[in-house]
């Protein structure tokens, strides 16, 4: 008996292990573990903020901008005195003159008298530029332009990225309904099969009918398992575009309007022109390519600064003396390897380039909002022609199911009438939301800011 106690609970272990072990792979699976849905709702206006907090490309170009911005720090620093503190420490026969001072800041060494001995010198320098014919202040002009580029890159950024969640949104809501299309379709079919085998066991219909209508069956299962995946994709491309790792949400919430939101071409041109952040860029960049033209150009000109030095030295241990000087010094550049030659042609160039790029911007502009407008009254078109199509369809599915349940119809009749009020209602659905996302297209073009 203790042996068969044993046994038995040697089983309930295994079978509790093995448990487990099952549990923690299905919870490991990726797919079949889903995160916890606190049952909120997510709207637009709350998923354009997730994305705007959450997304990681927009982390990045705030940070790029914040370099852009210590960059004007660092280019106006030499505008400010620059200070140091050296000591250097000496031992041999042969120590520094105490009462020489040389521009190079190192002190000349007295002849030796063969007796070893240390040495310390103390040393604090300011240098001030006094001068340089607008060289450094072309660099702070230029970082200043910098970053002002850098935030109309943060601003085209939260623009796309706005962009790319309103498309996720949209699609997520269309494929949702799609899966509900296609369910009523299963749903359809399967009556369909009910009336056929019905009919088939009476001696009414031949046994055709039941095999074609259970083929319509299995492709409609097919569509919505199709429908299904579709639905997944859109939900994991939603939460790449709004920036989360987990899907937190019950669903989205979302009030659907038909009708087209348009403005005066012209006026959407104005606004384009005044608020894409790409064309701004280009206004900014060719500051910045000025600025840099006109640093380049300060090359060729001397440099006035101005230096203080104060020295302590002397024998480590006692002797030590102070001494101090004041010098102003112009450096010429007579001979750079034509440094300052390659760098204005540079900055040149680039400020050709870039003023050259504004008529390429203009025109890349002016299309793009054309295209998004037309893009809108298509889908607006579309709606209305989709959704006559639709209540055509459904009056023709309804007349050949009336026929067929009242012996008079074929059954080819009615798979053919469903067939096509289902692509007519997938083709609604499609029409509708491509109005929607044609709008995001057309406020991306204006350039609506967030």
């Amino acid at each position: 008996m203790p042996n068969i106690k044993v046994y038995r609970g040697g089983i309930l272990q295994f079978v509790l292990s093995v448990f487990i072990t099952l549990t923690s792979l299905f919870i490991a699976i990726p797919g079949l573990a889903q995160p916890q849905a606190t049952g909120q709702m997510l709207s637009l206006e709350e998923a354009i903020n997730v994305a705007l907090k959450n997304h990681p490309a927009i982390v990045e170009y705030k940070e790029r901008s914040l370099a852009a911005k210590s960059q004007i720090g660092v280019s106006r620093a030499n505008l400010f005195p620059q200070a140091t503190h050296s000591t250097s420490y000496y031992y041999g026969n042969s120590v520094p003159s105490t009462g020489i001072n040389l521009p190079s800041g190192g002190p000349a060494f007295a002849s030796s008298s063969g007796v070893i001995s240390d040495y310390v010198v103390h040393r604090n320098t300011v240098n001030q530029l006094l001068y340089d014919f607008g060289k450094t202040l072309g660099q702070i002009g230029q970082s200043k332009a910098q970053y002002e580029v850098s935030k109309m890159d943060l601003a085209n950024t939260r623009q796309q990225v706005v962009l790319d969640a309103k498309n996720a949104f949209y699609g997520y809501l269309a494929a949702q309904r799609a899966v509900k299309v296609s369910e009523e379709n299963v749903r359809l079919n399967e009556d369909l099969v009910r009336q056929a085998k019905g009919f088939y066991q009476v001696g009414v219909k031949a046994k055709i009918d039941v095999t074609t209508a259970e083929a319509n069956l299995y492709n409609a299962q097919a569509d919505l398992i199709t429908a299904r995946n579709t639905f997944q994709i859109s939900q994991v491309s939603l939460m790449t575009a709004l920036g989360l790792k987990s899907w937190p949400y019950a669903g989205l919430t979302f009030q659907l309007d038909t009708q087209p939101k348009l403005i005066d071409l012209n006026e959407a041109k104005d606004k384009a022109f005044s608020s894409r952040p790409e064309y701004l860029k280009n206004q900014f960049q060719q500051k910045a390519d000025q600025e840099a033209l006109r640093s380049a150009k300060a090359g060729y000109f001397p440099t006035l600064t101005s230096q203080g030095v104060q020295n302590t030295q002397g024998k480590a241990y006692g002797g030590m003396r102070d001494t101090w000087s004041v010098s102003v010094q112009m450096n010429f550049p007579l001979f750079e390897g034509l440094a300052t030659t390659y760098a204005v042609r540079q900055a040149k160039a680039s400020l050709r380039a870039t003023e050259s790029n504004t008529e390429v911007l203009r025109q890349d502009i002016n299309k793009q909002v054309e295209q998004s407008y037309l893009d809108v009254g298509a889908a607006a078109e579309r709606i209305r022609s989709t959704e006559k199509a639709k209540q055509a369809a459904r009056e023709n599915w309804d007349l050949a199911q009336g026929r067929y349940k009242a012996g008079v119809g074929s059954i080819i009749e009615v798979t053919d009438a469903q067939v096509k009020f289902f692509q007519a209602e997938l083709n609604y659905i499609r029409s509708v939301y491509d109005l929607k996302t044609a709008e995001a297209g057309l406020e991306r073009a204006i350039g609506k800011a967030y």
